[in-house]
Protein backbone atom coordinates (compact mmCIF):
# COMPACT_ATOMS: atom_id res chain seq x y z
CA UNK A 1 0.00 0.00 0.00
CA UNK A 2 2.81 2.40 0.96
CA UNK A 3 4.72 1.63 -2.24
CA UNK A 4 1.61 2.29 -4.33
CA UNK A 5 1.06 5.67 -2.67
CA UNK A 6 4.69 6.51 -3.28
CA UNK A 7 4.36 5.72 -6.98
CA UNK A 8 1.23 7.88 -7.26
CA UNK A 9 2.91 10.74 -5.40
CA UNK A 10 6.01 10.69 -7.59
CA UNK A 11 3.91 10.35 -10.73
CA UNK A 12 2.02 13.49 -9.79
CA UNK A 13 5.28 15.32 -9.08
CA UNK A 14 6.66 14.34 -12.50
CA UNK A 15 3.45 15.42 -14.24
CA UNK A 16 3.55 18.76 -12.42
CA UNK A 17 7.20 19.30 -13.39
CA UNK A 18 6.41 18.54 -17.04
CA UNK A 19 3.43 20.92 -17.02
CA UNK A 20 5.46 23.74 -15.46
CA UNK A 21 8.33 23.17 -17.90
CA UNK A 22 5.85 23.21 -20.80
CA UNK A 23 4.37 26.54 -19.68
CA UNK A 24 7.74 28.13 -18.92
CA UNK A 25 9.04 27.07 -22.34
CA UNK A 26 6.06 28.73 -24.09
CA UNK A 27 6.57 31.89 -22.04
CA UNK A 28 10.29 32.00 -22.91
CA UNK A 29 9.55 31.57 -26.63
CA UNK A 30 6.94 34.34 -26.58
CA UNK A 31 9.17 36.77 -24.69
CA UNK A 32 12.07 35.92 -27.02
CA UNK A 33 9.94 36.74 -30.07
CA UNK A 34 8.88 40.01 -28.47
CA UNK A 35 12.49 40.97 -27.82
CA UNK A 36 13.65 39.82 -31.25
CA UNK A 37 11.80 42.67 -32.94
CA UNK A 38 11.71 43.58 -36.61
CA UNK A 39 14.55 44.76 -38.81
CA UNK A 40 14.89 48.38 -39.79
CA UNK A 41 15.70 47.79 -43.45
CA UNK A 42 12.48 49.18 -44.92
CA UNK A 43 12.71 52.52 -46.66
CA UNK A 44 9.41 54.02 -47.64
CA UNK A 45 8.96 57.22 -49.62
CA UNK A 46 5.45 58.74 -49.57
CA UNK A 47 4.08 59.59 -53.02
CA UNK A 48 1.26 62.04 -52.16
CA UNK A 49 -1.12 60.52 -54.69
CA UNK A 50 -4.00 62.65 -55.97
CA UNK A 51 -6.19 59.52 -56.06
CA UNK A 52 -5.39 57.50 -52.90
CA UNK A 53 -5.37 53.71 -53.12
CA UNK A 54 -6.69 53.48 -49.58
CA UNK A 55 -10.46 54.14 -49.33
CA UNK A 56 -11.91 56.64 -46.81
CA UNK A 57 -13.29 54.02 -44.43
CA UNK A 58 -12.62 53.74 -40.71
CA UNK A 59 -13.22 50.31 -39.18
CA UNK A 60 -13.78 49.63 -35.49
CA UNK A 61 -14.74 46.43 -33.67
CA UNK A 62 -16.88 45.70 -30.61
CA UNK A 63 -19.03 42.83 -29.38
CA UNK A 64 -22.31 44.65 -30.12
CA UNK A 65 -23.50 48.04 -31.31
CA UNK A 66 -23.94 49.04 -27.65
CA UNK A 67 -20.74 51.00 -27.02
CA UNK A 68 -21.79 51.86 -23.47
CA UNK A 69 -20.41 48.44 -22.51
CA UNK A 70 -16.90 49.53 -23.56
CA UNK A 71 -14.71 50.18 -20.45
CA UNK A 72 -13.90 53.80 -21.38
CA UNK A 73 -15.34 56.44 -23.68
CA UNK A 74 -15.16 54.89 -27.17
CA UNK A 75 -13.58 56.91 -29.98
CA UNK A 76 -16.30 56.04 -32.51
CA UNK A 77 -18.04 59.44 -32.32
CA UNK A 78 -14.70 61.28 -32.34
CA UNK A 79 -13.83 59.67 -35.67
CA UNK A 80 -17.25 60.61 -37.05
CA UNK A 81 -16.83 64.25 -36.02
CA UNK A 82 -13.24 64.59 -37.24
CA UNK A 83 -13.90 62.70 -40.49
CA UNK A 84 -17.52 63.43 -41.51
CA UNK A 85 -16.66 62.66 -45.14
CA UNK A 86 -15.48 59.13 -44.20
CA UNK A 87 -17.50 56.00 -43.62
CA UNK A 88 -17.05 54.99 -39.97
CA UNK A 89 -18.10 51.37 -39.61
CA UNK A 90 -18.55 49.45 -36.36
CA UNK A 91 -18.21 45.68 -36.85
CA UNK A 92 -19.97 43.48 -34.29
CA UNK A 93 -19.31 39.81 -33.51
CA UNK A 94 -22.29 38.86 -35.67
CA UNK A 95 -21.01 40.95 -38.61
CA UNK A 96 -17.57 39.38 -38.36
CA UNK A 97 -18.76 35.78 -38.25
CA UNK A 98 -20.93 36.49 -41.29
CA UNK A 99 -17.96 37.93 -43.21
CA UNK A 100 -15.55 35.18 -42.18
CA UNK A 101 -18.13 32.54 -43.12
CA UNK A 102 -18.27 33.89 -46.68
CA UNK A 103 -16.57 31.95 -49.46
CA UNK A 104 -13.56 34.30 -49.64
CA UNK A 105 -12.60 33.94 -45.97
CA UNK A 106 -14.14 30.63 -44.90
CA UNK A 107 -10.66 29.05 -44.76
CA UNK A 108 -10.06 31.22 -41.67
CA UNK A 109 -13.29 30.35 -39.84
CA UNK A 110 -11.93 27.34 -37.95
CA UNK A 111 -8.87 29.33 -36.89
CA UNK A 112 -11.04 32.25 -35.80
CA UNK A 113 -13.12 29.95 -33.61
CA UNK A 114 -10.06 28.20 -32.16
CA UNK A 115 -8.87 31.28 -30.28
CA UNK A 116 -9.57 31.24 -26.52
CA UNK A 117 -9.72 35.04 -26.16
CA UNK A 118 -11.95 37.65 -27.80
CA UNK A 119 -8.94 39.88 -28.47
CA UNK A 120 -7.32 37.14 -30.55
CA UNK A 121 -10.42 36.94 -32.72
CA UNK A 122 -10.35 40.74 -32.98
CA UNK A 123 -6.68 40.59 -34.05
CA UNK A 124 -7.59 38.35 -36.96
CA UNK A 125 -10.85 40.15 -37.74
CA UNK A 126 -9.16 43.53 -38.23
CA UNK A 127 -6.92 42.06 -40.91
CA UNK A 128 -9.89 40.44 -42.63
CA UNK A 129 -12.00 43.62 -42.76
CA UNK A 130 -9.02 45.59 -44.08
CA UNK A 131 -8.41 42.97 -46.76
CA UNK A 132 -12.12 42.94 -47.60
CA UNK A 133 -12.69 46.69 -47.92
CA UNK A 134 -9.40 48.49 -47.27
CA UNK A 135 -9.23 51.63 -45.17
CA UNK A 136 -8.17 52.42 -41.63
CA UNK A 137 -8.63 50.15 -38.63
CA UNK A 138 -8.57 51.84 -35.21
CA UNK A 139 -9.20 50.35 -31.78
CA UNK A 140 -12.02 51.97 -29.84
CA UNK A 141 -9.44 53.51 -27.51
CA UNK A 142 -7.58 55.12 -30.42
CA UNK A 143 -8.71 58.62 -31.39
CA UNK A 144 -7.69 61.06 -34.16
CA UNK A 145 -5.53 64.05 -33.25
CA UNK A 146 -6.26 65.91 -36.48
CA UNK A 147 -7.01 65.36 -40.18
CA UNK A 148 -3.44 64.31 -40.97
CA UNK A 149 -4.35 60.67 -41.65
CA UNK A 150 -5.17 61.93 -45.15
CA UNK A 151 -1.40 61.99 -45.71
CA UNK A 152 -1.18 58.28 -44.94
CA UNK A 153 -4.04 57.42 -47.31
CA UNK A 154 -2.35 59.25 -50.19
CA UNK A 155 1.13 57.87 -49.45
CA UNK A 156 0.93 55.06 -52.02
CA UNK A 157 1.59 52.39 -49.39
CA UNK A 158 -0.24 49.08 -49.57
CA UNK A 159 -0.05 48.48 -45.81
CA UNK A 160 0.87 50.82 -42.95
CA UNK A 161 1.63 49.50 -39.48
CA UNK A 162 3.01 51.27 -36.37
CA UNK A 163 5.94 50.36 -34.19
CA UNK A 164 5.51 49.87 -30.47
CA UNK A 165 6.71 52.45 -27.95
CA UNK A 166 10.06 50.64 -27.86
CA UNK A 167 10.27 50.85 -31.68
CA UNK A 168 11.41 47.21 -31.76
CA UNK A 169 8.16 45.41 -32.63
CA UNK A 170 5.05 46.40 -34.57
CA UNK A 171 1.59 46.65 -33.04
CA UNK A 172 -1.96 46.72 -34.37
CA UNK A 173 -4.05 49.29 -32.48
CA UNK A 174 -4.19 51.18 -35.78
CA UNK A 175 -3.61 49.66 -39.23
CA UNK A 176 -4.05 51.16 -42.70
CA UNK A 177 -4.39 49.17 -45.89
CA UNK A 178 -5.53 49.23 -49.47
CA UNK A 179 -8.25 46.77 -50.44
CA UNK A 180 -6.91 43.26 -51.11
CA UNK A 181 -3.40 44.31 -50.15
CA UNK A 182 -0.83 41.67 -51.09
CA UNK A 183 0.80 42.14 -47.70
CA UNK A 184 -2.43 41.59 -45.77
CA UNK A 185 -3.16 38.60 -48.00
CA UNK A 186 0.24 37.18 -47.03
CA UNK A 187 -0.54 37.77 -43.34
CA UNK A 188 -3.91 36.03 -43.59
CA UNK A 189 -2.41 33.00 -45.31
CA UNK A 190 0.14 32.66 -42.52
CA UNK A 191 -2.42 32.69 -39.72
CA UNK A 192 -2.70 29.43 -37.81
CA UNK A 193 -5.03 28.14 -35.07
CA UNK A 194 -3.93 28.02 -31.44
CA UNK A 195 -3.65 24.34 -30.52
CA UNK A 196 -3.89 23.10 -26.95
CA UNK A 197 -0.15 22.50 -26.57
CA UNK A 198 0.43 26.15 -27.61
CA UNK A 199 -1.83 27.58 -24.88
CA UNK A 200 -0.22 29.68 -22.16
CA UNK A 201 -2.18 29.20 -18.94
CA UNK A 202 0.28 30.62 -16.40
CA UNK A 203 0.37 34.12 -17.94
CA UNK A 204 -2.57 34.38 -20.37
CA UNK A 205 -1.62 38.01 -21.14
CA UNK A 206 1.28 36.72 -23.24
CA UNK A 207 -1.01 34.48 -25.30
CA UNK A 208 -2.59 37.41 -27.13
CA UNK A 209 0.75 38.40 -28.66
CA UNK A 210 0.63 35.20 -30.72
CA UNK A 211 -2.06 36.82 -32.89
CA UNK A 212 -1.06 40.44 -32.34
CA UNK A 213 2.38 41.98 -32.00
CA UNK A 214 4.48 38.79 -32.21
CA UNK A 215 2.52 37.47 -35.19
CA UNK A 216 2.71 40.75 -37.14
CA UNK A 217 6.38 41.32 -36.34
CA UNK A 218 7.46 37.78 -37.23
CA UNK A 219 5.32 37.47 -40.36
CA UNK A 220 6.18 40.88 -41.80
CA UNK A 221 9.85 40.05 -41.26
CA UNK A 222 9.30 36.83 -43.23
CA UNK A 223 7.52 38.75 -46.00
CA UNK A 224 10.43 41.20 -46.30
CA UNK A 225 12.81 38.27 -46.76
CA UNK A 226 10.60 36.40 -49.23
CA UNK A 227 10.44 36.57 -53.02
CA UNK A 228 7.08 38.37 -52.62
CA UNK A 229 8.76 41.44 -51.16
CA UNK A 230 8.19 44.64 -53.11
CA UNK A 231 9.80 47.91 -52.14
CA UNK A 232 7.62 50.90 -51.25
CA UNK A 233 4.55 48.83 -50.34
CA UNK A 234 5.10 48.52 -46.58
CA UNK A 235 5.37 51.61 -44.39
CA UNK A 236 6.36 51.00 -40.77
CA UNK A 237 5.70 54.14 -38.75
CA UNK A 238 7.90 54.97 -35.78
CA UNK A 239 6.20 55.41 -32.40
CA UNK A 240 6.82 59.16 -32.69
CA UNK A 241 5.17 59.30 -36.11
CA UNK A 242 2.17 57.33 -34.87
CA UNK A 243 1.61 59.69 -31.94
CA UNK A 244 1.40 62.64 -34.33
CA UNK A 245 -1.60 61.03 -36.06
CA UNK A 246 -3.53 59.37 -33.24
CA UNK A 247 -3.79 59.21 -29.48
CA UNK A 248 -4.22 56.03 -27.46
CA UNK A 249 -6.19 55.90 -24.21
CA UNK A 250 -5.50 52.20 -23.48
CA UNK A 251 -9.00 50.87 -22.82
CA UNK A 252 -7.62 47.41 -21.95
CA UNK A 253 -10.98 45.78 -22.55
CA UNK A 254 -9.38 42.37 -23.11
CA UNK A 255 -6.98 42.14 -20.15
CA UNK A 256 -7.06 39.31 -17.63
CA UNK A 257 -5.69 39.60 -14.09
CA UNK A 258 -2.08 39.35 -15.28
CA UNK A 259 -2.58 42.05 -17.90
CA UNK A 260 -3.90 44.48 -15.31
CA UNK A 261 -0.97 43.64 -13.04
CA UNK A 262 1.62 44.27 -15.77
CA UNK A 263 -0.03 47.52 -16.77
CA UNK A 264 -0.31 48.64 -13.13
CA UNK A 265 3.44 48.16 -12.81
CA UNK A 266 4.03 49.88 -16.16
CA UNK A 267 1.88 52.88 -15.08
CA UNK A 268 3.68 53.42 -11.79
CA UNK A 269 5.58 56.74 -11.73
CA UNK A 270 9.33 56.41 -12.08
CA UNK A 271 11.34 56.99 -8.91
CA UNK A 272 14.16 59.41 -9.63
Amino acid sequence: MYNRRNIIRWSLVIILIVLVFWQVWLIVITVYNLLLGISDNTSFHPMNLSHPKIPPIIHQIWRTTNLSSYPISASYVKWQKMYPDYTVRLWTDVDLVQLISSKEYSYLLETYRSYPFDIQRADLARLIVLHYQGGIYADLDVFPRNRSIEKLRSSGASFIVPRSSSDSTVINHILISEQHSKIVDYLLHNVSPILFYQRIFLIPYLQVFSTGSVFLTRTLEQWMKSSLYQNNLLWILSSKQVSSYVGHNAGRSWHSFDGYLFNFINDLPEIS
